[in-house]
């Protein structure tokens, strides 16, 4: 048996309800190692294999626009995460910026953004920690906001609330943080 000793070992580090490293490990018997590369070689270079997406199917995008507004002031850093899907929302952004604040409106721009389901989370990180400061009781002590400017109870906003449609009809989104 060529691939009889599989081994796959994975850790996942979890650090404030985020994963912040998964590592993977693999110990393969040295004849599976040559199996595999062999065959990875013979699919590469197999253009039959290899599938195109055809002329009518073709994604459409659209250039989006983020404007936050409510900031406090113009220090520190605003933190956006946006996310494509029910499943993804709060645990794995497509996007996730940083950008200097330096003024009480911030705009953010994305270019050829694919139509589509979408929410967004922002905070003010003032003092740019990298975290959104809480009180004793976990309450937030920055500003923040979500898409269609929903709130939570206790948490963050439901994806039902906070998520909203690109599409060519919609180019643009605002949040007023508090």
């Amino acid at each position: 048996m060529i691939c009889s000793k599989l081994w796959l070992a994975t850790q996942i580090s979890i650090h404030q309800n985020k994963i912040i490293r998964v590592q993977l490990k693999y110990k393969l018997k040295m004849s599976s190692i040559i199996f595999v590369v062999l065959g990875m070689l013979w699919l590469s270079n197999n253009e039959s294999i290899a599938q195109e997406r055809p002329d009518y199917i073709t994604e459409k995008t659209a250039n989006f626009s983020l404007i936050i507004k409510g900031l406090a002031n113009a220090n520190g850093e605003v933190r956006i995460a946006m996310f494509n899907s029910k499943d993804s929302y709060t645990k794995e952004p497509v996007y996730a910026v940083v950008l200097p604040v330096d003024s009480t409106v911030v705009d953010w721009n994305v270019d050829e953004l694919p139509f589509g389901e979408y929410a967004i989370a922002v905070y003010h990180d003032k003092n740019a920690n990298g975290k959104l400061d809480t009180n004793l009781l976990g309450i937030p002590k920055e500003r923040y906001g979500f898409s269609n400017n929903a709130r939570g109870r206790f948490g963050p906003a439901s994806w039902t609330d906070s998520h909203f449609y690109f599409d060519a009809d919609l180019n643009s989104h605002t949040i007023q943080i508090k």
